[in-house]
This record gives structure tokens, sequence and C-alpha cells, in this order.
């Protein structure tokens, strides 16, 4: 019950932590602001995020405990999405796509319902290409 409670608080303090980054301008957002969320909630921000979408989960199955599994693959798809939001093409698509595939997973295998994620999957198909989203 503690344990549950204290990842509860943590992504909570996730959630509060990339809502400052992201009231940021654009301008105003460094990399090293985001790798030190990478670094804080999910692992290393130079390996995950040139992962492939199938690498990215052999990896959490490996690095996150399975009863936080879903929930810090739903963390790192918040990530790439806000980074993927306020990059250039082709970064951009890519990094949404597998924002994408991270948020259909954990759409398929999560057990919360999130009207919020929905609405971030229709806004990413709408940015990008059907390309980007397929699985690889």
């Amino acid at each position: 019950m503690l344990q549950r409670d204290y990842f509860i608080r943590i992504i909570e303090e996730f959630m509060a932590a990339l809502g400052r980054f992201l009231e940021k301008k654009v301008d105003e957002r460094s990399d090293e602001d985001l790798k030190e969320l990478y670094r804080q909630y999910v692992g290393s921000y130079d390996v995950l995020r040139n992962l492939s979408f199938k690498e990215i989960l052999q990896y959490a199955g490996e690095q996150y405990r399975p009863d936080e599994h879903i929930q810090r693959l739903d963390m790192l798809a918040e990530l790439l999405y806000a980074e993927g939001s306020y990059k250039n093409a082709p970064l951009r698509d890519m990094l949404l796509g597998k924002a994408f595939q991270l948020f259909d997973y954990v759409e398929t295998n999560g057990k919360d319902f999130s009207l919020r994620r929905r609405q971030i999957m229709q806004e990413i198909k709408e940015k990008t290409s059907t390309d980007s989203l397929s699985t690889d």
C-alpha cells in the first residue's frame, strides 16, 4: 500500500513538472530541462529517445517494476509528445509517432481510461502522416 501511494505521488510530481516545462515559451524550453525530466522519471534521455517502439517495450520490461510498467510507459509517451509538439519535421513526426504508439499501448494494456490520452492520440493523428504511426 505504501509503495502504491509513493508511486502515485511520483506520477503527480511528474505531471506537475511536465506542466511547468510546457508552460515555458517554446524558445525557453531547454533540452537540458527535458533530459532531467527523463532522468528523474523514466530513464536515460539519450537511450529512450533513440529506441524503436519495440525496443522501448523491451527496455521497459527489463527496467521498470511490473506494477509501474504501464504508468512509466505513459510518462514516456507524455515526454515524447511534449518534445514532439515543439520540434520540427521530420524529428517531430518520429517523436509523435512513438508517443502515439506508446499511448495506444497504454490504452490497450492499461486499466485506466483517459479521455485526455484519446484526445492527444487524435491530435497526433491530425499532425502527422499515418506512416509515422505504424509499429516497427
